[in-house]
């Protein structure tokens, strides 16, 4: 006999008598992994516990989807290995309906500080209460609990009672495990609650990738990559490879962070050892790889100073005339800021031949003013530029930018961080005011795919993910957001496949980030 609740605007089924039941799993040999799925992160029994070995990700998550409650008691013991400089923090997600839509308890080790959070489709911390508590500690076993009945969820750790939060939104679902950028180790996962069946069966969806690198040999932090395919048929991608977010010189690295290259000859599958690409005295980053007409590669770059020093923040390309075995020096690139300036997304070859790189950067005399896209443009193959447009905003901050040209000649342009989008009709010289698209995102990248299909890759910061969406109008409108990856790394590059398909680049983020690759169906970017 079967009673019907209303679950977030949805009827699921709870046996009517209410009966509770329980489920106690001690993660001491790899058997007691049966039912469980990792959508993300290093998961396996060691040592007589379950271990997230990825103390890098950010978010590693195992699920229970088999298995969903309503009025649940559920306690688990959980271990914090002293590695690592993140947030170190286990977590306990409880009446998930879905990948999006939980209940989620963070256990933040460095910020001293319990996290309830209630995360629904579009914004991963749709509701987040924090609250400072004292007892954390890294090296030593503690016990986590949360009681959830009537919209009441009580928090404890250790035995004592941390707080209480209110809120029915979510009236049951299943539970899943949680790392933040962490080595974190749990054992004795109790759960006692009232069965129930979800009206859609919970799903698991995990991203398809293949690593690009996860250690180029400069501390294992990869980032920022971008894609091309060469006339010969390789894969070609560029990417930071460095420490950590900034990697300024140090010892063991006395150049801080270089431009490395892998190569793929069978369309992403596979990936060649990490290539240096430049390496000067002083952080290199944010490269972008353009294949050119006559067979050369142009890789543009900046160079970064976290002081921000004159001088330091500066454009560069270098070129390789053989297919990226080898490569000339750096070539300063003449840009029409007076301030800090950057790039970020590829040069465009044009069909007249020009080469059009977007810029973006401040004006010096103008300390105050929202940073701003600048076009350069080269009618020699990229050894000369010169200034083609300036764009500003009075309402937008304009940095990223990533430039296209679409089939009627017009360029379209997608720039971060709103994201924001301008067209010209001129070839470059004339702008569009910059206007809002329908979905904010960062680091934007535009492919127009030989079928007519203009797609956006992005950041999407309030899911933390790797997404993309299409327009088959060529940015008119624009189709719902399609999620890649559930990392927040982005910096997305496409590169249309001969068979159709799309391979779309993206890093990880946090300590010992990667390259990942995932190939998407044409036209609309489903993976």
């Amino acid at each position: 006999m079967w009673r019907a609740v209303s679950l977030a605007g949805w009827v699921l089924l709870v046996t009517a008598t209410w009966a509770a039941e329980g489920e106690a799993v001690a993660f001491d040999t790899a058997a007691d992994l049966a039912g469980w799925q990792a959508e993300s992160g290093d998961w396996a029994v060691q040592d007589g516990a379950l271990l997230q070995s990825d103390a890098g990700s950010s978010r590693s998550v195992l699920w229970r989807p088999e298995r969903a409650w309503s009025a649940l008691d559920l306690s688990v013991e959980f271990f914090i290995h002293p590695v690592g400089e993140g947030v170190r923090a286990p977590g306990v997600i409880v009446h998930a309906v879905d990948q999006e839509t939980y209940y989620y308890l963070h256990f933040d080790l460095k910020n001293s500080q319990v996290v309830w959070v209630r995360s629904a489709p579009g914004r991963e911390w749709t509701d987040a209460r924090r609250h400072k508590v004292r007892g954390l500690r890294a090296g030593a076993w503690q016990t986590a609990r949360v009681a959830c009945r009537d919209g009441e969820h009580r928090v404890f750790l250790d035995g004592d009672l941390l707080f209480t939060e209110k809120d029915d939104t979510l009236k049951g679902g299943v539970v899943g495990l949680r790392a933040g950028q962490g080595r974190i180790a749990f054992r004795n996962l109790r759960v006692e609650g009232e069965p129930l069946v979800l009206p859609t069966p919970f799903r698991v969806q995990v991203a398809p990738f293949h690593v690009v690198c996860s250690d180029a040999g400069a501390g294992a932090y990869e980032a920022f990559p971008d894609l091309c395919r060469t006339s010969a048929g390789e894969l070609l991608c560029v990417f930071y490879a460095g420490y950590g977010h900034v990697s300024v010189p140090r010892p063991g690295l006395p150049n801080g962070a270089r431009i490395a290259l892998c190569r793929s000859t069978d369309d992403g599958r596979t990936w060649s050892p990490a290539e240096t690409v430049v390496d000067t005295p002083i952080d290199d980053r944010d490269s972008s790889i353009t294949p050119l007409a006559n067979g050369d590669l142009l890789v543009a770059y900046m160079s970064y100073d976290p002081q921000r020093k004159p001088g330091t923040h500066q454009v560069f390309t270098v070129r390789s005339t053989d297919q990226g075995r080898t490569w000339g020096p750096p070539e300063r690139v003449p840009t029409p800021f007076t301030g800090n300036e950057a790039v970020s997304e590829p040069a465009r070859e044009m069909p007249d031949g020009r080469l059009i790189l977007p810029l973006y950067g401040r004006m010096a005399e103008l300390p105050k003013a929202r940073s701003m896209v600048g076009l350069v443009e080269s009618t020699d193959g990229g050894r000369t530029w010169q200034t083609l447009a300036l764009i500003r905003s009075e309402r937008y901050e304009l940095t990223e930018p990533s430039l296209v040209r679409l089939p009627d000649g017009r360029l379209f342009m997608a720039i971060r961080p709103t994201m924001t989008w301008c067209e010209s009709t001129d070839g470059g010289r004339t702008w569009t005011d910059p206007a809002p698209m329908p979905i904010d995102g960062d680091a934007p990248y535009l492919l127009l795919t030989s079928k007519g299909v203009l797609l956006c890759g992005f950041r999407h910061r309030p899911t933390r993910s790797t997404c993309v969406i299409s327009s088959t109008d060529f940015g008119r409108t624009w189709s719902e957001r399609v999620t890649i990856d559930r990392v927040m790394g982005a910096y997305t590059s496409l590169v249309e496949l001969p068979d159709g398909r799309v391979l779309v680049v993206y890093y990880t983020e946090g300590h010992g980030s990667d390259i990942r690759a995932v190939a998407l169906r044409a036209p609309h970017g489903m993976p």
